[in-house]
């Protein structure tokens, strides 16, 4: 059996959603898979269909930040500073590791670290992400010291894969890296907008507005939180600091995030590519808060109102409370645009999969 590796960025679930849909849609009847990563093993056996070896590792730390929306920049440097520091032994050992465990073929969802050692042994590698750490690391940190040479070392690193597989919309990447434009990638989810009335019983009239920023540090203003008449808000639990009749929690629905979204009747969101995506993908309109020095606007947000149906505000009026009227917008106006095929991972699929076959 041809053994492939899979090394997965921690930092945020979007890397595992894009990394679970292409090997699901991979054939891996005559293959064994081992994945690298630091995300919770119950989390990867949820999205991975097949079965895999895992070996937690921490690779890489993405950006450091103060919560869902703001990249603590100081932290993030001094993290990349104390890494890079002894780069070279850390891509030594981790060649070693690669050699230990004789993968045929490396497919990385963006850690460089071992995309660097691949080179080193020779290892055929595939690199796959909407953004990379080195063009990121560059927007928030390119005026320090010593910062240079770190972007440097880890350009160079992703330069080491064959090629680097851009799901659209992807934020523009250094012409360095070996890039190919592919499909969206995002999941269709089963659309049960019945059940979550049954469940909150609520009337068919009733529609649902899921909050989803993200698990870093966000704590909704809910002491304010708009009330408009006929929405319920769903919330993530350990956000409801406060209770309310139209505040439900996602646990009283038993449904994935991805069902939970697809049933929903809007969602707000931040920039990143992976709500977003299933967003368009499931057509639920958006009210998505613009993130100004994220690498992928206006990439992704310019995407999104073409393909979707989105307003955009910021984080300060979620702060005040003053996008009810927002909201109201989105669920009176109907879907109008054309659906989008995410057939990115199908795409991203068969390049791993024909890779493989000509070793």
């Amino acid at each position: 059996m041809q053994h492939l590796l899979v090394d997965i960025s921690a930092h945020g679930l979007g890397h595992v959603a894009q990394t679970s849909a292409v090997l699901n849609a991979l054939d891996c009847a005559h293959l064994r898979l081992t994945i690298r990563s630091m995300t919770p093993e119950s989390v990867l056996r949820r999205r991975i269909r097949h079965p895999f070896t895992l070996i937690p590792w921490q690779q890489d730390n993405g950006m450091l930040m103060h919560d869902a929306l703001r990249v603590d920049v100081p932290a993030s440097m001094h993290w990349y500073a104390t890494f890079h520091a002894n780069y070279c032994e850390r891509k030594a050992q981790a060649a070693r590791e690669l050699e230990r465990l004789q993968p045929d073929l490396l497919f990385a969802n963006i850690p460089y670290l071992s995309l660097d050692a691949a080179g080193e042994c020779a290892i055929p590698a595939v690199a796959l992400c909407s953004l990379n750490w080195a063009d990121v690391f560059h927007a928030y940190c390119s005026k320090l010291a010593g910062a240079e040479k770190i972007y440097a070392e880890i350009r160079h690193a992703y330069t080491q894969a064959e090629v680097f597989l851009q799901p659209v919309p992807s934020m523009v990447m250094h012409h360095d890296l070996r890039t190919r434009a592919i499909a969206p990638i995002a999941a269709i989810g089963q659309r049960q907008p019945e059940l979550l009335r049954a469940k909150a019983r609520q009337p068919d009239t009733t529609r649902f507005v899921l909050a989803a920023l993200g698990g870093i540090g966000v704590e909704y203003p809910l002491a304010n939180w708009p009330v408009l008449p006929g929405v319920c808000w769903i919330f993530p639990d350990a956000a409801l600091w406060r209770q309310r009749e139209d505040f439900l929690p996602e646990s009283l629905f038993g449904l994935s995030y991805l069902d939970l979204l697809a049933s929903c009747d809007a969602v707000i969101t931040k920039t990143g590519y992976g709500t977003q995506t299933e967003a368009v993908v499931n057509q639920v309109p958006a009210l998505c808060i613009r993130r100004g020095d994220w690498p992928e606007e206006p990439n992704l947000p310019d995407w999104h109102a073409q393909h979707g149906e989105v307003l955009f505000t910021d984080w300060q009026q979620i702060q005040v409370c003053s996008f009810g009227e927002q909201i109201m917008t989105l669920l009176e106006t109907p879907w109008g645009k054309p659906a989008v095929s995410p057939t990115g991972a199908a795409e991203a699929a068969s390049v791993l999969q024909a890779r493989l076959q000509a070793l």
